[in-house]
């Protein structure tokens, strides 16, 4: 089968894939996007916070984005029912919208660029020459010859397990996360709520658009076996305990589908071997908490194609550029992973977790983080 050449290869369809890919196509790069679905990822989080909607603006796509999505303000926190904070966020809020429908108006955008997808195609091996990737041969024998890589495929990534990067993941054994997608209610319209209990519980609720809304359950993994093997009419007696001035929820939370999902903290030892570098998940992952993954995420893609486009197709300076450029963004993601953490063993505790909350990460990004924005 005939071989392909391109500018770079990016490994994965998901938000900081598509985002790269345009940024880069739109300044002259030939792009082609690998996806091992049929379509773009659907699973991923609802929020985009102040700092990554600034990069959307740095790239005309914000005011597209927030046609669609809601935009909000404020979150308030609740602990054993009762109010303790609340969050308010400036210039324009943070918005509110389904992954799925982010990431389309993304992809929607790389198709008038020219940027190629290759859908149901996984990477069955990647041929390397020292630090450097030469060759990605594909599971129905297509090869692509790409002058740069990047995985942005996943916690699994299989652009990162071939570079040999170190990687610690660490699952949030203690806190099971279940997630239901109901009608919404004029209570969780209102305003998003994030509620914790002493007993180890978590809810939190917010509108998806103009029908429905998002419910999250976290709770110990004892309460959830007992729960989810005995029956939901158990879980709305938990969740009375602590979920105030959202009642009419529980009117939809009764018949509602619940997912679990997997939650871990994942810390790499690298982000970049030569010519090739880790984006979104394949490099880093926090806890859902700090609401900041998807902010950092499109950031990181805006530094990596300032560094590929820097480098106009010399491998050599593209791996300084990166090692210069890129790698110090492990810092600021640590510094999140660490938020996150200290988020997820103190809400049970009141005065714990009002001591751990950051204005500064939770709302900016982090200071360090803010300062590193370009103007």
């Amino acid at each position: 089968m005939a071989t392909t050449s391109c500018d770079v290869a990016v490994v994965g369809a998901g938000l900081g894939g598509c985002f790269l890919a345009l940024l880069l196509a739109r300044r002259g790069r030939h792009v082609v996007v690998i996806e091992q679905g049929p379509s773009i990822p659907s699973a991923g989080a609802d929020f985009l916070k102040p700092p990554g909607l600034r990069v959307l603006a740095r790239h005309g796509l914000a005011d597209l984005a927030g046609r669609h999505g809601i935009r909000r303000d404020t979150i308030r926190y609740y602990h054993d029912g009762d109010p303790i904070q609340e969050c308010r966020f400036p210039d324009g809020g943070f918005l509110i919208q389904p992954y799925r429908e982010l990431v389309e108006l993304i992809y929607a955008s790389c198709a008038m660029e020219g940027v190629e997808f290759w859908f149901d195609a996984s990477v069955d091996d990647i041929a390397t020459d020292g630090d450097l990737v030469q060759e990605l041969t594909l599971t129905d024998g297509r090869r692509l010859r790409p002058g740069a890589v990047v995985g942005a495929d996943g916690s699994r990534s299989v652009v990162r397990e071939v570079l040999g990067v170190d990687q610690v993941v660490t699952p949030y054994e203690r806190l099971i996360m279940r997630v239901a997608t109901v009608p919404l209610t004029a209570g969780i319209a209102e305003l998003n709520r994030l509620y914790f209990s002493s007993e180890g519980w978590l809810a939190y609720l917010y509108p998806l658009d103009r029908d429905e809304a998002r419910v999250f359950v976290g709770l110990p993994p004892e309460d959830d076996r007992m729960i989810f093997e005995d029956g939901i009419p158990i879980l709305m007696d938990q969740l009375k305990k602590f979920v105030t001035d959202s009642f009419d929820a529980f009117d939809v939370l009764g018949p509602a589908s619940w997912q679990r999902i997997k939650v871990s903290s994942l810390r790499v030892g690298a982000y970049h071997r030569g010519n090739a570098a880790l984006l979104g998940s394949a490099a880093f992952a926090c806890h859902p908490m700090t609401g900041m993954g998807m902010s950092y995420t499109l950031r990181d893609a805006e530094i990596l194609a300032d560094c590929v486009t820097a480098a106009a197709g010399d491998q050599a300076l593209l791996d300084r550029l990166l090692h210069l450029r890129y790698e110090t963004r492990r810092a600021d993601h640590l510094e999140l992973i660490d938020y996150g953490d200290a988020l997820a063993g103190t809400f049970h505790d009141r005065a714990a977790y009002l001591a751990s909350f950051r204005p500064d990460l939770h709302i900016h990004g982090g200071s360090r983080a803010a300062a590193l924005q370009p103007a």
